[in-house]
């Protein structure tokens, strides 16, 4: 069952096309479609086998097994005479006035008065009585569907059936632009399905960059906490001209500052960090709050300092954007926590509560420590550089790997002066740890641990 649950959530995220609601016309295709309201809760898979149902998330873990809604499931199975069946479905919290949310689903599994609330929402077949579901289209999908389930705790997606593209923008414009749905999702005879959103804007401030051939290569996007710290949450360059690329690369290579946070592009080149003055409205359209793999997005959380530059705070919830595009540079706004509030995040997709962790983590692991010595006269100075891979990225509150120098100086009136560098990977972690070591040990130094 688990590694069902898992393949599934790979399989269907490759079937996806994300599409923006206003070029539907010029992506969607077909002439029998099928639109269905998609519905912002977490994807489940549902194992009826022996007079039970069991339910994993696309990471094969069981979140619950004493929901009502499940309840509701396990008496549909019953009703219809199954022996086993695998069913997909989205569990979500129903708001009164407004769409699900994503973020309603986990708070609820919390509270007991809330637990009994939770619905679910069908929307695939997997397989019926051992046998794989193989629908000639769609619309026999949600008509078995519709067949099986018929409770209000376990009711099937909202779907219409039309013929055009033209119909399916109607569908989008009373569902998502009059009713406020998240999307839709669009199948045809064609293998995609498309899955259509909306735009949103976002302003945020660049914090960091890397170049290619026609100058930026990518923008490292940051909103800000009413504390005054920066939650980096995007990253790229879509809609920027290569002109402009040149010109932006210009500018920020005069903003340069030191970070003790680094990230590497998908080239394991490091981003240039630098200070928090320039604001662009970005637009996307998805944020989500967790991966493939269920697990939850998770974003830096940084402090700038003018001394200092950038340092790291923690590493928080948070969500990855899809589809993210530079729309224009915003003069008239700054970096303040009025001007790129991280509510802007959090008004499209709250973000979600990782899980206190509960008893002893894992012990940190060292992977490389160097000690070099150096006499002058009476002084004695001392480098010690270590590399640690925390073993405690999941809990939300550690990153991955810790580059630590402790510099000791008898002749200095600060004795001892640290220094921390993070990163999430380890090629870059040993890199990071190599250049210190080249920048601060030189000729007269001997290494002695």
């Amino acid at each position: 069952m688990k590694q069902t649950a898992i393949d599934y959530k790979k399989n269907i995220a490759g079937r996806f096309v994300l599409v923006e609601g206003a070029k539907l016309k010029q992506r969607v295709e077909g002439e029998k479609i099928c639109v269905t309201r998609k519905i912002d809760g977490h994807l489940q898979l549902l194992f009826w086998k022996d007079g039970k149902v069991t339910m994993l998330n696309s990471s094969g873990n069981e979140k619950a097994d004493d929901l009502k809604c499940l309840d509701a499931f396990a008496e549909a199975m019953k009703k219809a005479g199954l022996k086993s069946a695998v069913v997909a479905a989205e569990l979500y919290m129903p708001r009164e006035g407004g769409r699900p949310r994503c973020g309603d689903v986990p708070a609820a599994l919390d509270d007991n008065a809330k637990k009994a609330q939770l619905r679910l929402a069908p929307f695939d077949i997997v397989e019926i009585d051992g046998e794989a579901w193989k629908p000639a289209h769609y619309a026999d999908t949600h008509k078995r569907l519709t067949e099986l389930f018929a409770d209000e705790m376990v009711k099937p997606v909202e779907m219409k059936t039309v013929a055009s593209v033209d119909e399916v923008q109607e569908v989008y414009d009373q569902w998502v632009v009059e009713e406020g749905a998240e999307g839709l999702v669009v199948h045809s005879e064609s293998p995609m399905v498309w899955k259509v959103k909306p735009r949103h804007t976002i302003d945020a401030a660049v914090i960091g960059y890397t170049t290619g051939v026609d100058g930026i290569r990518d923008l490292l996007f940051a909103v800000r906490h009413p504390e005054g710290d920066y939650q980096m949450w995007g990253r790229g360059s879509n809609g920027m001209s290569d002109d402009y690329r040149r010109q932006m690369a210009e500018r920020l290579s005069a903003m340069h500052v030191e970070s003790q946070y680094v990230l590497s592009d998908s080239r394991g080149i490091a981003y240039q960090m630098v200070r928090p003055e320039i604001v662009f409205e970005v637009s996307v359209l998805e944020l989500v709050a967790r991966k493939n793999d269920d697990t939850i997005n998770r974003n830096p959380l940084l402090k700038f300092d003018d001394q200092q530059g950038w340092l790291l705070q923690g590493i928080v919830s948070g969500v990855s954007a899809l589809g993210l595009t530079v729309v224009q540079e915003r003069k008239d706004k700054k970096p303040t926590e009025s001007d790129i509030r991280v509510s802007q995040l959090t008004d499209i997709c709250p973000f979600e509560e990782t899980a206190a962790a509960g008893g002893a983590m894992e012990k940190s692991t060292l992977l490389e420590r160097k000690v070099y010595k150096k006499v002058s006269g009476e002084k004695v100075m001392l480098h010690k550089f270590l590399l640690w891979k925390t073993n405690k990225e999941q809990s939300g509150r550690y990153p991955a790997y810790v580059v630590y120098h402790t510099d000791y100086s008898s002749g200095r009136k600060d004795l001892l002066k640290r220094d921390m560098l993070y990163t999430s990977d380890e090629q870059q972690a040993r890199e990071m740890l190599a250049a210190e070591i080249a920048d601060n040990v030189k000729k007269g130094w001997e290494e002695v641990a």
